[in-house]
């Protein structure tokens, strides 16, 4: 499973992340259109980061009635470290859980099924949104000022090990 990892003790709140992630699919510096963000709690400055487990999850896929949500393959570039789980090798034919903006209604029943919360409603589009991975080079890692806060997780998860659903 492909997805991008916090190391929350790490995170200095700069948000960066999120100015990247609205840069690429925005074209605009709009953390509210991240599809990455960042909680900060205000009275003990404790950070927590939310980012989409992909196929990990899927709920949101299983749950889509109008097949909105559909798994890609991507090649992965993955960058950033953490201790012991370094991810410098290519990863080709990677899963991500992607929207397809045509096909979706804004139900909502993927926004009640995430369990990280971080599939939601564009502000202006009213469409699903959620992040992909940016195309294979994720830009939250790309842009982070510390190497040790985000890294692409390239576990395998069960999807994996069994191939794709029918």
């Amino acid at each position: 499973m492909a997805h991008v990892l916090i190391l929350n003790s790490h995170c200095t709140g700069c948000r960066m992340c999120e100015f990247a992630c609205s840069a690429f699919h925005e074209d605009a510096y709009r953390p509210s259109a991240a599809r990455i963000f960042m909680e900060v709690n205000p009275t003990t400055a404790d950070m927590k980061g939310q980012t989409c487990l992909q196929m990990g999850c899927a709920k949101c896929q299983e749950v889509c009635p109008h097949d909105a949500i559909s798994a890609q393959h991507i090649t992965l570039k993955p960058k950033g470290r953490f201790r012991g789980r370094e991810k410098l090798d290519l990863a080709n034919d990677v899963s991500v859980l992607m929207v397809d903006e045509d096909l979706c209604t804004n139900c909502g029943e993927c926004y009640a099924v995430c369990p990280t919360g971080v599939i939601r409603p564009h502000p202006d589009r009213g469409k699903a949104v959620k992040c992909d991975l940016c195309g294979g080079v994720p830009q939250c890692i790309a842009f982070c000022q510390n190497p040790y806060v985000l890294a692409v997780d390239l576990r395998l998860d069960k999807v994996d090990r069994e191939g794709p659903r029918s």
